[in-house]
Protein backbone atom coordinates (compact mmCIF):
# COMPACT_ATOMS: atom_id res chain seq x y z
CA UNK A 1 0.00 0.00 0.00
CA UNK A 2 1.19 3.49 -0.95
CA UNK A 3 1.53 6.89 0.64
CA UNK A 4 -1.94 8.07 -1.35
CA UNK A 5 -3.45 5.31 0.13
CA UNK A 6 -2.77 6.35 3.36
CA UNK A 7 -3.83 9.63 2.85
CA UNK A 8 -7.04 8.52 1.28
CA UNK A 9 -7.87 6.35 4.39
CA UNK A 10 -7.16 8.88 6.92
CA UNK A 11 -9.36 11.66 4.95
CA UNK A 12 -12.00 9.12 5.22
CA UNK A 13 -12.02 8.72 8.65
CA UNK A 14 -11.50 12.50 10.00
CA UNK A 15 -13.60 15.47 9.22
CA UNK A 16 -11.96 18.69 8.72
CA UNK A 17 -14.08 20.63 10.68
CA UNK A 18 -13.07 18.61 14.03
CA UNK A 19 -9.75 19.03 13.77
CA UNK A 20 -9.30 22.46 12.77
CA UNK A 21 -12.06 23.42 15.16
CA UNK A 22 -9.16 21.59 18.00
CA UNK A 23 -7.22 25.10 17.20
CA UNK A 24 -9.97 27.63 15.81
CA UNK A 25 -12.99 28.09 17.39
CA UNK A 26 -15.51 27.75 14.41
CA UNK A 27 -19.31 29.02 13.73
CA UNK A 28 -21.73 27.66 11.35
CA UNK A 29 -22.62 29.66 8.39
CA UNK A 30 -24.63 28.31 5.68
CA UNK A 31 -23.51 24.97 4.62
CA UNK A 32 -19.81 26.06 5.60
CA UNK A 33 -17.65 27.09 9.04
CA UNK A 34 -16.02 30.42 9.67
CA UNK A 35 -13.75 31.72 12.39
CA UNK A 36 -10.68 33.87 13.30
CA UNK A 37 -7.71 32.79 10.67
CA UNK A 38 -4.93 31.21 13.09
CA UNK A 39 -2.06 32.22 10.92
CA UNK A 40 -2.82 36.00 11.13
CA UNK A 41 -4.28 38.69 13.09
CA UNK A 42 -7.77 39.92 12.63
CA UNK A 43 -10.91 40.33 14.13
CA UNK A 44 -13.52 39.54 11.75
CA UNK A 45 -13.53 36.18 10.90
CA UNK A 46 -12.43 35.93 7.26
CA UNK A 47 -11.66 31.81 7.70
CA UNK A 48 -13.46 29.44 6.09
CA UNK A 49 -13.80 25.57 6.41
CA UNK A 50 -15.87 23.72 4.02
CA UNK A 51 -17.13 20.57 4.78
CA UNK A 52 -18.22 18.83 1.76
CA UNK A 53 -14.67 19.74 -0.17
CA UNK A 54 -12.22 19.43 3.19
CA UNK A 55 -10.88 22.59 2.65
CA UNK A 56 -10.28 25.29 3.98
CA UNK A 57 -9.53 29.03 3.13
CA UNK A 58 -8.68 32.19 4.30
CA UNK A 59 -9.91 35.73 2.66
CA UNK A 60 -7.59 38.00 4.17
CA UNK A 61 -3.74 35.91 4.37
CA UNK A 62 -4.62 33.52 1.24
CA UNK A 63 -3.81 30.54 2.97
CA UNK A 64 -6.05 27.44 1.87
CA UNK A 65 -5.40 23.70 1.76
CA UNK A 66 -6.70 20.24 3.08
CA UNK A 67 -6.33 18.84 6.49
CA UNK A 68 -2.35 17.74 5.78
CA UNK A 69 -1.77 21.56 4.92
CA UNK A 70 -3.33 22.88 8.22
CA UNK A 71 -1.75 20.56 9.88
CA UNK A 72 1.89 21.56 8.32
CA UNK A 73 1.45 24.73 8.37
CA UNK A 74 -0.32 24.78 12.01
CA UNK A 75 2.37 22.52 14.07
CA UNK A 76 5.38 23.81 11.98
CA UNK A 77 5.06 19.78 10.49
CA UNK A 78 6.52 18.22 7.97
CA UNK A 79 4.58 15.78 5.54
CA UNK A 80 5.09 13.11 7.16
CA UNK A 81 5.23 13.99 10.29
CA UNK A 82 1.67 15.33 9.81
CA UNK A 83 0.55 12.02 8.28
CA UNK A 84 1.78 10.03 11.63
CA UNK A 85 -0.06 12.86 13.84
CA UNK A 86 -2.88 12.31 11.78
CA UNK A 87 -2.75 8.73 10.96
CA UNK A 88 -2.31 8.36 14.96
CA UNK A 89 -5.46 10.21 15.29
CA UNK A 90 -7.60 8.37 12.89
CA UNK A 91 -6.32 5.05 14.31
CA UNK A 92 -5.06 4.01 10.86
CA UNK A 93 -1.32 2.32 10.22
CA UNK A 94 0.66 3.59 7.74
CA UNK A 95 2.26 1.72 5.79
CA UNK A 96 5.95 1.06 5.01
CA UNK A 97 7.65 3.31 2.88
CA UNK A 98 8.65 2.49 -1.15
CA UNK A 99 10.78 -0.94 -1.07
CA UNK A 100 9.65 -2.12 2.32
CA UNK A 101 11.86 -0.19 4.25
CA UNK A 102 11.01 -0.04 7.56
CA UNK A 103 9.96 4.06 8.45
CA UNK A 104 11.97 6.41 10.46
CA UNK A 105 10.60 6.46 13.97
CA UNK A 106 9.57 9.54 15.38
CA UNK A 107 9.90 10.84 18.89
CA UNK A 108 5.70 10.42 19.19
CA UNK A 109 6.39 6.66 18.51
CA UNK A 110 9.15 6.49 21.27
CA UNK A 111 6.86 8.22 23.74
CA UNK A 112 4.39 6.07 23.07
CA UNK A 113 6.56 2.66 23.13
CA UNK A 114 7.92 4.15 26.88
CA UNK A 115 3.73 4.59 27.83
CA UNK A 116 2.86 0.90 26.79
CA UNK A 117 6.74 -0.20 29.13
CA UNK A 118 4.86 2.01 32.11
CA UNK A 119 1.35 0.74 31.86
CA UNK A 120 2.89 -2.77 31.98
CA UNK A 121 4.56 -2.31 34.94
CA UNK A 122 1.63 -0.85 37.05
CA UNK A 123 0.04 -4.29 35.88
CA UNK A 124 2.82 -6.08 36.67
CA UNK A 125 4.56 -7.78 39.64
CA UNK A 126 6.71 -4.54 39.71
CA UNK A 127 3.53 -2.32 40.32
CA UNK A 128 2.30 -3.42 43.87
CA UNK A 129 3.37 -0.20 45.63
CA UNK A 130 1.66 1.52 43.09
CA UNK A 131 -1.09 -0.22 43.11
CA UNK A 132 -1.39 -0.24 46.42
CA UNK A 133 -1.26 3.73 46.28
CA UNK A 134 -3.39 4.58 43.94
CA UNK A 135 -5.76 2.34 45.49
CA UNK A 136 -5.75 4.74 48.87
CA UNK A 137 -6.37 7.04 46.09
CA UNK A 138 -9.82 5.56 45.58
CA UNK A 139 -8.66 5.09 42.25
CA UNK A 140 -9.73 1.55 40.52
CA UNK A 141 -8.34 -0.21 37.96
CA UNK A 142 -10.66 0.97 35.21
CA UNK A 143 -9.62 4.22 35.90
CA UNK A 144 -5.64 3.38 35.57
CA UNK A 145 -6.74 2.03 31.96
CA UNK A 146 -9.26 4.67 30.97
CA UNK A 147 -6.22 7.43 31.54
CA UNK A 148 -3.39 5.30 31.03
CA UNK A 149 -1.60 5.48 34.12
CA UNK A 150 1.83 3.49 34.64
CA UNK A 151 4.70 2.94 36.80
CA UNK A 152 8.10 3.67 36.68
CA UNK A 153 9.78 1.40 39.28
CA UNK A 154 13.20 2.50 40.77
CA UNK A 155 15.26 1.08 38.60
CA UNK A 156 17.91 2.88 37.20
CA UNK A 157 17.47 1.98 33.87
CA UNK A 158 14.12 0.11 33.39
CA UNK A 159 12.62 2.20 30.77
CA UNK A 160 16.19 2.96 28.50
CA UNK A 161 16.49 -1.37 28.79
CA UNK A 162 13.35 -1.76 27.33
CA UNK A 163 14.34 0.66 24.90
CA UNK A 164 17.76 0.04 24.15
CA UNK A 165 16.43 -3.55 22.78
CA UNK A 166 13.63 -2.29 20.92
CA UNK A 167 16.50 -0.77 19.08
CA UNK A 168 15.82 3.14 19.82
CA UNK A 169 19.46 4.80 19.89
CA UNK A 170 20.39 7.07 22.91
CA UNK A 171 20.29 10.52 21.20
CA UNK A 172 16.57 9.59 20.08
CA UNK A 173 15.68 8.73 23.98
CA UNK A 174 17.30 11.91 24.95
CA UNK A 175 15.25 13.91 22.80
CA UNK A 176 12.23 12.69 24.32
CA UNK A 177 13.55 13.35 27.36
CA UNK A 178 12.62 10.08 28.79
CA UNK A 179 16.57 9.19 29.82
CA UNK A 180 19.29 11.26 31.05
CA UNK A 181 23.13 11.25 30.84
CA UNK A 182 25.56 10.30 33.81
CA UNK A 183 29.19 9.35 34.24
CA UNK A 184 28.18 5.80 34.15
CA UNK A 185 25.62 6.03 31.01
CA UNK A 186 22.29 6.89 30.09
CA UNK A 187 19.47 6.26 33.37
CA UNK A 188 15.90 6.62 33.78
CA UNK A 189 14.81 10.24 34.58
CA UNK A 190 11.37 8.64 36.37
CA UNK A 191 11.94 6.01 38.79
CA UNK A 192 9.94 5.01 41.68
CA UNK A 193 7.00 7.25 40.53
CA UNK A 194 2.85 6.75 39.22
CA UNK A 195 3.00 7.92 35.72
CA UNK A 196 0.49 10.40 33.80
CA UNK A 197 0.89 11.02 30.36
CA UNK A 198 0.58 13.94 28.90
CA UNK A 199 -1.46 14.33 25.44
CA UNK A 200 -1.32 17.37 22.65
CA UNK A 201 -5.40 18.60 22.48
CA UNK A 202 -5.38 16.39 19.00
CA UNK A 203 -4.19 13.13 21.74
CA UNK A 204 -0.28 12.91 20.75
CA UNK A 205 1.52 11.62 23.76
CA UNK A 206 3.94 14.70 24.33
CA UNK A 207 5.12 14.36 27.91
CA UNK A 208 4.91 12.50 31.18
CA UNK A 209 4.13 13.59 34.64
CA UNK A 210 5.38 11.33 37.36
CA UNK A 211 4.27 10.97 41.59
CA UNK A 212 6.40 10.34 43.69
CA UNK A 213 4.88 7.95 46.04
CA UNK A 214 7.44 7.35 48.63
CA UNK A 215 11.07 8.10 49.46
CA UNK A 216 12.52 11.52 49.67
CA UNK A 217 12.68 13.82 46.43
CA UNK A 218 10.06 16.39 44.82
CA UNK A 219 6.62 14.91 44.85
CA UNK A 220 6.18 15.88 41.19
CA UNK A 221 8.77 15.84 38.07
CA UNK A 222 7.86 16.04 34.64
CA UNK A 223 9.24 15.95 30.71
CA UNK A 224 11.40 18.82 30.15
CA UNK A 225 10.75 21.17 27.62
CA UNK A 226 12.01 19.93 24.07
CA UNK A 227 11.14 19.03 20.22
CA UNK A 228 7.85 17.79 21.23
CA UNK A 229 6.54 19.11 24.35
CA UNK A 230 5.75 23.13 25.39
CA UNK A 231 4.45 23.48 28.85
CA UNK A 232 3.44 26.75 27.79
CA UNK A 233 1.12 25.35 24.74
CA UNK A 234 -0.86 22.08 26.68
CA UNK A 235 -3.28 21.27 29.00
CA UNK A 236 -3.28 18.00 30.81
CA UNK A 237 -6.35 15.85 29.92
CA UNK A 238 -7.69 19.09 27.38
CA UNK A 239 -7.93 16.61 24.82
CA UNK A 240 -10.27 14.34 26.79
CA UNK A 241 -12.05 17.58 28.21
CA UNK A 242 -12.71 19.50 24.47
CA UNK A 243 -16.29 17.89 23.50
CA UNK A 244 -17.19 18.41 26.64
CA UNK A 245 -15.96 22.22 26.93
CA UNK A 246 -17.53 22.52 23.48
CA UNK A 247 -21.16 20.87 24.68
CA UNK A 248 -21.11 23.23 28.24
CA UNK A 249 -19.56 26.18 27.01
CA UNK A 250 -17.17 26.18 30.00
CA UNK A 251 -13.57 24.54 30.72
CA UNK A 252 -13.17 24.13 34.36
CA UNK A 253 -9.30 24.38 34.98
CA UNK A 254 -7.63 22.71 37.95
CA UNK A 255 -4.02 22.62 39.09
CA UNK A 256 -3.23 18.99 39.38
CA UNK A 257 -3.23 15.86 37.35
CA UNK A 258 -5.40 13.66 40.30
CA UNK A 259 -7.89 16.85 40.68
CA UNK A 260 -8.19 16.95 37.20
CA UNK A 261 -9.17 12.63 37.10
CA UNK A 262 -11.28 12.91 39.81
CA UNK A 263 -13.24 15.74 38.42
CA UNK A 264 -13.79 13.09 35.07
CA UNK A 265 -14.38 10.71 37.28
CA UNK A 266 -17.05 12.49 38.78
CA UNK A 267 -18.80 13.88 35.89
CA UNK A 268 -17.12 16.99 35.13
CA UNK A 269 -15.38 15.82 31.90
CA UNK A 270 -14.89 19.67 30.86
CA UNK A 271 -11.92 20.25 32.99
CA UNK A 272 -7.85 20.06 32.58
CA UNK A 273 -5.11 20.85 34.59
CA UNK A 274 -2.08 23.68 33.91
CA UNK A 275 0.85 21.97 33.89
CA UNK A 276 3.04 23.46 36.94
CA UNK A 277 3.44 26.75 34.88
CA UNK A 278 1.74 30.66 35.44
CA UNK A 279 -1.20 30.41 32.66
CA UNK A 280 0.23 31.91 29.49
CA UNK A 281 -1.51 32.85 26.40
CA UNK A 282 -0.97 29.80 24.49
CA UNK A 283 -3.35 28.50 26.77
CA UNK A 284 -5.47 31.04 27.00
CA UNK A 285 -6.29 30.39 23.29
CA UNK A 286 -6.56 26.81 23.48
CA UNK A 287 -9.25 27.35 25.76
CA UNK A 288 -10.91 30.23 24.08
CA UNK A 289 -11.13 28.08 20.90
CA UNK A 290 -13.07 25.49 22.69
CA UNK A 291 -15.90 27.17 24.95
CA UNK A 292 -16.46 31.03 26.47
CA UNK A 293 -16.18 30.48 30.51
CA UNK A 294 -13.18 29.05 31.90
CA UNK A 295 -13.59 28.17 36.20
CA UNK A 296 -10.58 28.30 37.85
CA UNK A 297 -10.50 25.84 40.60
CA UNK A 298 -7.25 26.00 42.12
CA UNK A 299 -6.11 25.82 45.97
CA UNK A 300 -8.42 27.12 48.47
CA UNK A 301 -5.55 28.52 49.87
CA UNK A 302 -5.98 32.05 49.50
CA UNK A 303 -1.49 32.11 48.97
CA UNK A 304 -2.09 29.86 45.96
CA UNK A 305 -4.77 31.70 44.29
CA UNK A 306 -3.05 34.82 44.71
CA UNK A 307 0.01 33.34 42.92
CA UNK A 308 -2.17 32.74 39.98
CA UNK A 309 -4.02 35.65 40.43
CA UNK A 310 -1.46 37.22 36.98
CA UNK A 311 -2.40 34.22 34.97
CA UNK A 312 -6.20 34.42 35.75
CA UNK A 313 -5.76 38.11 33.99
CA UNK A 314 -4.24 36.72 30.77
CA UNK A 315 -7.81 33.87 30.26
CA UNK A 316 -9.88 36.97 31.04
CA UNK A 317 -7.73 39.18 28.39
CA UNK A 318 -8.14 36.70 25.82
CA UNK A 319 -11.79 37.12 25.75
CA UNK A 320 -12.36 34.86 28.21
CA UNK A 321 -15.10 34.69 31.06
CA UNK A 322 -13.00 33.63 33.80
CA UNK A 323 -14.91 32.19 37.21
CA UNK A 324 -13.00 31.96 40.65
CA UNK A 325 -14.41 28.56 42.17
CA UNK A 326 -14.31 28.87 45.98
CA UNK A 327 -13.77 25.34 47.60
CA UNK A 328 -14.11 24.47 51.41
CA UNK A 329 -11.00 25.84 52.87
CA UNK A 330 -8.34 22.64 53.09
CA UNK A 331 -10.06 20.99 50.28
CA UNK A 332 -8.74 20.11 47.01
CA UNK A 333 -11.28 19.22 44.30
CA UNK A 334 -9.96 15.84 44.34
CA UNK A 335 -10.60 16.13 48.19
CA UNK A 336 -14.12 17.19 47.45
CA UNK A 337 -14.83 15.17 44.82
CA UNK A 338 -13.87 12.22 47.31
CA UNK A 339 -16.93 12.92 49.55
CA UNK A 340 -20.37 10.89 49.01
CA UNK A 341 -21.75 14.35 49.18
CA UNK A 342 -19.18 15.36 46.70
CA UNK A 343 -20.78 15.96 43.66
CA UNK A 344 -23.38 18.11 44.76
CA UNK A 345 -20.93 20.19 46.98
CA UNK A 346 -19.25 20.84 43.81
CA UNK A 347 -22.14 21.94 41.54
CA UNK A 348 -22.71 24.43 44.09
CA UNK A 349 -19.35 25.93 44.22
CA UNK A 350 -19.73 26.16 40.37
CA UNK A 351 -22.71 27.74 40.35
CA UNK A 352 -21.57 30.83 43.07
CA UNK A 353 -18.29 30.96 41.31
CA UNK A 354 -17.35 34.26 41.09
CA UNK A 355 -16.18 36.63 38.51
CA UNK A 356 -12.38 37.24 38.31
CA UNK A 357 -12.70 40.78 38.62
CA UNK A 358 -15.00 40.65 41.86
CA UNK A 359 -13.06 37.86 43.05
CA UNK A 360 -9.99 40.11 42.91
CA UNK A 361 -12.03 42.68 45.54
CA UNK A 362 -12.60 39.68 47.50
CA UNK A 363 -9.10 39.03 47.93
CA UNK A 364 -7.92 42.64 48.61
CA UNK A 365 -11.04 43.15 50.97
CA UNK A 366 -9.03 43.43 53.90
CA UNK A 367 -6.57 45.57 52.56
CA UNK A 368 -9.09 48.36 51.06
CA UNK A 369 -10.46 48.15 54.68
CA UNK A 370 -7.11 49.34 56.15
CA UNK A 371 -5.75 52.79 55.49
CA UNK A 372 -2.45 52.19 55.74
CA UNK A 373 -2.89 49.55 53.16
CA UNK A 374 -5.88 50.70 50.76
CA UNK A 375 -3.85 52.90 48.38
CA UNK A 376 -1.56 49.45 47.73
CA UNK A 377 -4.80 47.39 47.20
CA UNK A 378 -6.19 50.08 45.02
CA UNK A 379 -3.40 50.42 42.92
CA UNK A 380 -2.95 46.62 42.29
CA UNK A 381 -7.10 46.59 41.52
CA UNK A 382 -6.87 49.33 38.88
CA UNK A 383 -3.59 47.53 37.28
CA UNK A 384 -5.96 44.39 36.67
CA UNK A 385 -8.80 46.08 35.44
CA UNK A 386 -6.59 48.81 33.20
CA UNK A 387 -5.24 45.31 31.52
CA UNK A 388 -8.95 44.51 30.08
CA UNK A 389 -11.30 46.02 27.84
CA UNK A 390 -13.82 48.56 28.78
CA UNK A 391 -16.38 46.10 27.89
CA UNK A 392 -15.33 43.53 30.26
CA UNK A 393 -15.32 45.70 33.22
CA UNK A 394 -18.22 47.78 32.81
CA UNK A 395 -20.29 45.35 34.42
CA UNK A 396 -18.74 45.41 37.60
CA UNK A 397 -17.91 49.23 38.39
CA UNK A 398 -20.16 49.35 40.53
CA UNK A 399 -19.35 46.83 42.83
CA UNK A 400 -15.37 47.50 42.45
CA UNK A 401 -15.99 51.59 42.85
CA UNK A 402 -18.07 51.07 46.24
CA UNK A 403 -15.22 48.41 47.73
CA UNK A 404 -12.75 51.06 47.36
CA UNK A 405 -15.00 53.74 48.62
CA UNK A 406 -15.76 55.49 45.69
CA UNK A 407 -18.55 56.38 42.62
CA UNK A 408 -18.57 54.57 39.49
CA UNK A 409 -17.85 57.70 37.11
CA UNK A 410 -14.85 58.17 39.33
CA UNK A 411 -13.30 54.71 39.01
CA UNK A 412 -14.02 55.29 35.20
CA UNK A 413 -11.70 58.35 35.16
CA UNK A 414 -9.18 56.61 37.06
CA UNK A 415 -8.87 53.51 34.60
CA UNK A 416 -8.99 55.96 31.70
CA UNK A 417 -6.07 57.92 32.88
CA UNK A 418 -4.20 54.73 34.03
CA UNK A 419 -5.22 53.41 30.13
CA UNK A 420 -3.64 56.96 29.25
CA UNK A 421 -0.11 56.24 31.16
CA UNK A 422 0.21 53.30 29.30
CA UNK A 423 -0.43 51.07 32.96
CA UNK A 424 2.34 53.54 34.47
CA UNK A 425 1.03 52.60 38.12
CA UNK A 426 2.50 56.01 39.59
CA UNK A 427 0.45 57.98 41.52
CA UNK A 428 -2.62 56.07 40.61
CA UNK A 429 -3.31 54.65 44.45
CA UNK A 430 -3.58 58.47 45.25
CA UNK A 431 -5.53 59.73 42.74
CA UNK A 432 -8.24 57.58 44.57
CA UNK A 433 -7.99 59.83 47.35
CA UNK A 434 -8.87 62.89 45.39
CA UNK A 435 -11.28 64.12 42.66
CA UNK A 436 -10.33 64.13 39.24
CA UNK A 437 -10.18 67.59 38.17
CA UNK A 438 -13.13 69.06 35.87
CA UNK A 439 -11.67 69.72 32.35
CA UNK A 440 -13.34 72.33 29.82
CA UNK A 441 -15.30 70.40 27.19
CA UNK A 442 -17.73 70.55 24.84
CA UNK A 443 -21.02 69.85 25.34
CA UNK A 444 -21.61 66.42 24.12
CA UNK A 445 -24.10 64.40 21.92
CA UNK A 446 -27.57 65.34 22.70
CA UNK A 447 -29.28 62.08 21.89
CA UNK A 448 -26.82 60.77 23.84
CA UNK A 449 -27.37 63.12 26.69
CA UNK A 450 -31.12 62.39 27.10
CA UNK A 451 -30.28 58.59 28.20
CA UNK A 452 -28.65 60.69 31.39
CA UNK A 453 -31.33 62.49 31.13
CA UNK A 454 -33.61 59.94 31.20
CA UNK A 455 -32.29 57.72 33.52
CA UNK A 456 -32.08 61.06 36.31
CA UNK A 457 -35.86 61.69 35.61
CA UNK A 458 -37.40 57.67 35.86
CA UNK A 459 -36.35 55.78 38.57
CA UNK A 460 -38.13 52.70 36.68
CA UNK A 461 -36.42 53.47 34.23
CA UNK A 462 -32.90 53.66 36.33
CA UNK A 463 -33.72 50.52 38.13
CA UNK A 464 -34.54 48.31 35.05
CA UNK A 465 -32.18 49.58 32.14
CA UNK A 466 -29.60 46.98 30.69
CA UNK A 467 -26.42 48.60 32.04
CA UNK A 468 -24.48 46.28 29.26
CA UNK A 469 -26.91 47.31 26.42
CA UNK A 470 -27.01 51.35 27.59
CA UNK A 471 -23.29 52.10 27.60
CA UNK A 472 -22.69 49.84 24.64
CA UNK A 473 -24.88 52.21 22.10
CA UNK A 474 -23.40 55.31 24.07
CA UNK A 475 -19.95 56.38 22.10
CA UNK A 476 -18.57 59.80 24.31
CA UNK A 477 -16.88 58.05 27.24
CA UNK A 478 -17.71 61.09 29.19
CA UNK A 479 -21.80 60.42 29.15
CA UNK A 480 -20.66 57.02 29.36
CA UNK A 481 -19.72 57.99 32.96
CA UNK A 482 -22.55 59.74 33.64
CA UNK A 483 -24.48 56.75 32.82
CA UNK A 484 -23.07 54.24 34.55
CA UNK A 485 -23.36 56.47 38.00
CA UNK A 486 -26.92 57.08 37.52
CA UNK A 487 -27.59 52.75 36.97
CA UNK A 488 -25.18 52.36 39.89
CA UNK A 489 -26.18 54.97 42.67
CA UNK A 490 -28.96 53.70 45.31
CA UNK A 491 -30.28 57.23 44.11
CA UNK A 492 -30.32 60.15 41.93
CA UNK A 493 -29.59 62.79 44.86
CA UNK A 494 -26.59 60.59 46.37
CA UNK A 495 -24.60 61.01 42.85
CA UNK A 496 -25.74 64.54 42.30
CA UNK A 497 -24.20 65.12 46.06
CA UNK A 498 -21.28 63.37 44.95
CA UNK A 499 -20.98 65.94 41.81
CA UNK A 500 -21.42 69.15 43.49
CA UNK A 501 -19.04 68.39 46.03
CA UNK A 502 -15.93 66.96 43.53
CA UNK A 503 -16.65 70.81 41.40
CA UNK A 504 -18.27 68.35 38.25
CA UNK A 505 -20.43 70.45 36.14
CA UNK A 506 -20.57 68.37 33.13
CA UNK A 507 -22.89 65.64 34.44
CA UNK A 508 -25.75 67.99 35.11
CA UNK A 509 -25.08 69.73 31.74
CA UNK A 510 -25.95 66.94 30.03
CA UNK A 511 -28.36 65.95 31.85
CA UNK A 512 -30.17 69.49 31.07
CA UNK A 513 -29.02 69.48 27.49
CA UNK A 514 -30.45 65.71 26.76
CA UNK A 515 -33.97 67.21 28.53
CA UNK A 516 -34.41 69.83 26.29
CA UNK A 517 -33.83 67.83 23.39
CA UNK A 518 -36.80 65.08 25.15
CA UNK A 519 -39.52 68.17 25.36
CA UNK A 520 -42.57 66.69 22.53
CA UNK A 521 -41.86 62.97 23.21
CA UNK A 522 -44.25 62.14 25.67
CA UNK A 523 -43.77 60.72 28.79
CA UNK A 524 -40.15 58.79 30.06
CA UNK A 525 -40.76 55.83 28.81
CA UNK A 526 -41.87 56.34 25.44
CA UNK A 527 -38.51 58.89 24.93
CA UNK A 528 -36.69 56.42 26.47
CA UNK A 529 -37.92 53.93 23.37
CA UNK A 530 -37.63 56.59 20.75
CA UNK A 531 -33.98 57.05 22.62
CA UNK A 532 -32.66 53.45 22.04
CA UNK A 533 -33.83 53.00 18.75
CA UNK A 534 -32.13 56.15 17.66
CA UNK A 535 -28.62 54.92 18.96
CA UNK A 536 -29.53 51.58 18.16
CA UNK A 537 -29.55 52.93 14.50
CA UNK A 538 -26.19 54.37 14.77
CA UNK A 539 -24.91 51.79 15.92
CA UNK A 540 -26.31 49.65 12.75
CA UNK A 541 -24.92 52.29 10.90
CA UNK A 542 -21.82 52.49 11.74
CA UNK A 543 -20.93 48.87 11.00
CA UNK A 544 -22.83 49.28 7.83
CA UNK A 545 -20.49 51.74 7.14
CA UNK A 546 -17.46 49.22 8.57
CA UNK A 547 -18.52 46.57 6.11
CA UNK A 548 -19.68 48.95 3.21
CA UNK A 549 -15.73 50.06 3.13
CA UNK A 550 -14.67 46.31 3.39
CA UNK A 551 -16.46 45.66 0.16
CA UNK A 552 -15.09 48.20 -1.38
CA UNK A 553 -11.67 47.11 -0.73
CA UNK A 554 -12.47 43.71 -1.79
CA UNK A 555 -11.57 42.05 1.77
CA UNK A 556 -15.24 41.08 2.71
CA UNK A 557 -16.43 37.38 3.48
CA UNK A 558 -19.53 35.69 3.20
CA UNK A 559 -20.14 36.97 6.97
CA UNK A 560 -19.70 40.19 5.98
CA UNK A 561 -22.06 39.79 3.10
CA UNK A 562 -24.71 38.52 5.49
CA UNK A 563 -24.33 40.74 8.20
CA UNK A 564 -24.03 43.89 5.73
CA UNK A 565 -27.74 42.54 3.98
CA UNK A 566 -28.73 42.24 8.25
CA UNK A 567 -27.76 45.73 9.05
CA UNK A 568 -29.58 46.95 5.79
CA UNK A 569 -32.89 45.46 6.39
CA UNK A 570 -32.77 46.92 10.07
CA UNK A 571 -31.44 50.46 9.21
CA UNK A 572 -34.49 50.81 6.57
CA UNK A 573 -37.26 49.15 9.22
CA UNK A 574 -35.81 51.38 12.09
CA UNK A 575 -37.60 55.17 12.05
CA UNK A 576 -35.75 58.25 11.48
CA UNK A 577 -33.82 60.10 13.82
CA UNK A 578 -35.63 63.31 15.74
CA UNK A 579 -34.52 66.35 13.85
CA UNK A 580 -32.10 68.27 16.14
Amino acid sequence: MQQSDDVRRIKERLDIVEVIGDHVRLKKAGVNFIGLCPFHEEKTPSFTVSPSRQTFHCFGCGQGGDIFTFVMEKESLGFREALEVLAARAGVTLSASRGGEKRDRSLSDIMEMACSHYRNLLRGPEGEAARAYLGRRNLLPETWERFELGWAPSSWDSLWNSLFRQGVPPKEALDAGLVLEGKGGLYDRFRGRVIFPVRDIAGRLLAFGGRLIDGEGAKYINSPEGALYSKRKNLYLLHRAKEAARATGRLILVEGYMDAIRLHLGGFEETAASLGTALTEEQAALIRRLADRCCICYDSDLAGQEAAMRGMYVLQKAGLDVRVVELPRGKDPDDLLSLPEGRELFEKALASARPLILHHVFLRGEMLRSPDKRRKAADEILSGLGSLSPVDVAPYLPRVAASMGIFPHELSALLEEYRKRGGSREHSAADTERPVAPRREDEGDEVEAAVCALLWKDDHIRRTADEIQVLSLVEDERIQTVAAALLSAPSREDVEARWHSLGETFPLRAIARGGDWCEGLGDARAAWDVVLDILGKRKARREYERIREKLSRGEADREDLLRFQEVARLLKSSPAEKEK
